[in-house]
């Protein structure tokens, strides 16, 4: 019997251990759950007994004492440091400015190829459009000449319409636009076109004619006239300024710069024919023969020899022949 109570003991002992290790193991799992378990135990406070003194404080006597685990208050403070940290890397993150040009790659869309291909067939198409529209703007009138050295009717350009623009130069040295002022009523665009365009080709002719009364009762006209080039216009100004027109004594100079256009609006009868291109002459190139060979040469459309002496002599006439470059009439 003795020793079946003993052994009853043992196992009702080492019962009580299990259940007692388990339970303080449930306690150390809770203290890091975010809540922690409340149990149920609380004590009363009795008093506190001083053994140096002998004395015993009663103050809180009789007050309820719940205890708290050690573990649960640094798991508490643990988990709020870690959410307080991770709180802090989300505001930096929140706050911390994009890098440059990533928002602008985000909007803008990518454009395809097909897209890509047609904005360059508009731009192409655009571009054609306007030198159409300038050359048909400045493109010198062919029909009722009666030769091909007869210098075409003067034709303004739209951009001169406007009063405002060709006043006095401030000093640009590329300006090729004439101001003249002091000009007599009776002149014409047409006279100024043969008077000044003695000196070159110009890019334009314009009076500005008076639209008010005041500036009919002036009795006087200005107006701009522009060289194609530089020189050609410093040449006027020296042979013109001052020069009596009509009983008027014309005052020339340099105006603010006009775009010049691609083709003059007057060319001067000696210099037409060298702008023109030369006469078929039936060698290669439309090359043109010399002086002495003229006549040397066979008709336009004969087979060129191709052996013998006259081979050698064509040969000959071919090493002095020059081959002329003009600007193309039509582009």
């Amino acid at each position: 019997m003795t020793s079946r109570n003993k052994t009853k003991k043992e196992e009702e002992k080492k019962r009580q251990e299990e259940e007692a290790a388990a339970q303080a193991y449930e306690e150390f799992v809770a203290t890091f759950e975010e809540t922690p378990v409340q149990k149920g135990k609380v004590w009363v406070k009795a008093g506190t007994f001083d053994a140096g003194s002998r004395k015993e404080d009663t103050k809180e006597k009789g007050k309820l004492y719940k205890p708290t685990s050690k573990l649960a208050e640094l798991a508490e403070k643990f988990s709020s440091a870690e959410k307080a940290a991770q709180y802090q890397i989300n505001k930096v993150d929140r706050d911390k400015p994009e890098k440059p040009g990533k928002k602008k790659e985000k909007d803008k869309k990518k454009k395809s190829n097909l897209e890509l291909f047609k904005e360059e067939l508009k731009m192409i198409q655009e571009e054609r459009a306007e030198r159409h529209r300038i050359k048909n703007m400045y493109q010198t009138r062919e029909s009722g000449k009666s030769s091909r050295f007869e210098a075409p009717e003067p034709k303004i350009p739209g951009f001169l319409d406007d009063p405002k623009i060709g006043s006095f130069d401030p000093g640009d040295p590329t300006t090729t636009n004439l101001y003249l002022g002091n000009l007599s009523p009776k002149i014409t665009e047409q006279r100024l076109m043969e008077l000044f365009g003695r000196y070159g080709p110009l890019a334009s002719i314009k009076i500005m004619w008076p639209r008010t009364d005041d500036e009919r009762n002036r009795g006087r006209n200005c107006g701009f006239v522009a060289f194609m080039n530089r020189k050609d216009g410093e040449r006027a100004l020296s042979a013109l300024n001052g020069k009596d027109i009509d009983g008027f004594e014309m005052k020339l100079g340099w105006g603010k710069a006009v775009p010049i256009p691609l083709h003059p609006i007057y060319i001067p009868p000696a210099l037409v024919e060298l702008t023109l291109p030369p006469p078929p002459s039936g060698l290669p190139f439309n090359c043109q023969p010399d002086k002495r060979d003229r006549d040397k040469i066979p008709p336009v459309g004969t087979p060129l020899p191709t052996e013998g002496e006259k081979k050698e002599e064509m040969d000959k006439i071919l090493q002095r022949a020059v081959v002329k470059v003009v600007i193309p009439t039509e582009r």
